[in-house]
C-alpha cells in the first residue's frame, strides 16, 4: 500500500514537471511571436524542429541512463566516433549501406563498452564515463587526423525533406520518442530502469539481474546515439573531431529540465522531449533578437542550474 502511494507521489510530481514545462514553453513562444513575426513562421518552426532532432535523441539516450541511476558523459565523442569512421569508411569506398551499419554498431559497443566497465568496477559512472570520453576523443582524432572528412554525397536523408517542405529528421525525432515511450512505460526493460534507478537493492532483492540490465541500458543509449551521429553527418556533409561535442551539455540538461532526476529513478520521455524543444526554441529566439552567442551560453547555463537546483529538491525531498 505504501509503495503504491510513493509511486503515486512520483508520478503526480512528473506530471506536475512536465506541465509547469508545457506551460514555461508555451508563454516564450507566445512572447516570442509578438517580439518577432519571423518566429511564427512556418519556415523558422521546421528549422527549430530540425534544428533539434540529433540533440533530442542523443537527450532521450542520457535520460534513460539516468533513470537507471547513472550517467554517460562520453554523449558528444561517442557521436563523434560514430559519424567519423562512418565518413573515413564512405572516403575508402566501402558500400553506404555498410557504413551506415558499422557506424551504428560501433556506437553500440561503446555504449556496452562504458556499460560493461560501470558495471564491472563499480566505480562511479561519471568516473568511468569521463575516462571512456577522452578514450573516444582521441579514438577519433585517430580516425580523422585532425582533419574534416567528407560523405558519400548520396548520403543525405538529413538534408531532404518530405513534400519539399518537412526535413526527414523531424520524423526520426517524433519515431523514437514514440518508441522510447512505449519501451519504458509498457515493457518489463523500462520498468527494471526505474526500479534499479529507485533503489537498486531493492531491485536486486526482487530478482531483478542489475548488471545485465545495466549494460542494456548503455547498449540503448549507443544505439541513440548512433542514430544521432548518422543524422549529424548527413546534414553536416561531412565529420570532424568536434562534431558531438557540443550536444554533450544540452543533451544532458534537456533530460533535467524535462524532469529527470540525478538520483535516478524518475522522468519522464515526453518531458526530455519538451526539454529538447524549450531549448531549441531559447537558442532560436536569442538567435532572431540578436542576442551574442556568448550570451546565450549564459542563458542555457543559467537553465541548466535551475534545472539541477529543482532536481535536487526534489531529490531530497524523497
Amino acid at each position: 500500500m505504501y509503495a503504491i502511494k510513493v509511486q503515486s507521489i512520483f508520478k503526480d510530481r512528473a506530471k506536475s514537471q512536465v506541465l509547469i514545462l508545457g506551460i514555461a514553453l508555451a508563454a516564450i513562444i507566445v512572447i516570442m511571436c509578438f517580439a518577432t513575426d519571423r518566429f511564427y513562421q512556418t519556415q523558422n518552426i521546421l528549422n527549430i524542429l530540425n534544428q533539434i532532432t540529433a540533440l533530442g535523441i542523443a537527450a532521450a539516450g542520457a535520460a534513460i541512463v539516468m533513470i537507471s541511476g547513472g550517467i554517460d558523459l562520453t554523449l558528444g565523442t561517442v557521436i563523434s566516433f560514430s559519424a567519423c569512421t562512418t565518413a573515413a569508411l564512405m572516403n575508402m569506398g566501402v558500400s553506404l549501406e555498410i557504413c551506415v551499419i558499422i557506424g551504428l554498431l560501433l556506437a553500440i559497443g561503446c555504449g556496452a563498452a562504458n556499460g560493461a566497465l560501470v558495471v564491472v568496477s563499480k566505480a562511479e559512472p561519471f568516473i568511468i564515463t569521463l575516462g571512456m570520453m577522452t578514450v573516444y576523443q582521441g579514438l577519433t582524432l585517430f580516425v580523422t587526423g585532425g582533419n574534416n572528412l567528407h560523405s558519400d554525397d548520396t548520403f543525405s536523408f538529413g538534408r531532404d525533406k518530405v513534400f519539399e517542405t518537412i526535413p526527414v529528421p523531424v520524423f526520426f525525432l517524433i519515431a523514437i520518442f514514440v518508441i522510447m515511450f512505449l519501451i519504458l512505460k509498457f515493457t518489463k526493460f523500462g520498468r527494471r530502469a526505474y526500479a534499479i534507478g529507485n533503489n537498486t537493492e531493492a531491485a536486486y532483492l526482487s530478482g531483478i539481474k542489475i548488471k545485465r540490465n545495466k549494460i542494456f541500458v548503455y547498449m540503448l543509449n549507443g544505439t541513440l546515439l548512433g542514430v544521432a551521429a548518422m543524422i549529424l553527418l548527413s546534414r553536416l556533409n561531412s565529420g570532424n573531431a568536434l562534431m558531438g561535442d557540443a550536444l554533450l551539455m544540452p543533451g544532458i540538461a534537456a533530460a533535467v529540465i524535462g524532469g529527470v532526476s540525478l538520483a535516478g529513478g524518475r522522468g519522464s520521455i515526453w518531458g526530455v522531449f519538451l526539454g529538447t524543444l524549450l531549448i531549441g526554441v531559447i537558442s532560436n529566439s536569442l538567435n532572431l533578437l540578436g542576442v551574442p552567442s556568448f550570451a546565450s551560453q549564459v542563458v542555457l547555463g543559467a537553465i541548466i542550474v535551475g534545472a539541477v537546483f529543482a532536481s535536487n529538491i526534489g531529490s531530497k525531498s524523497r
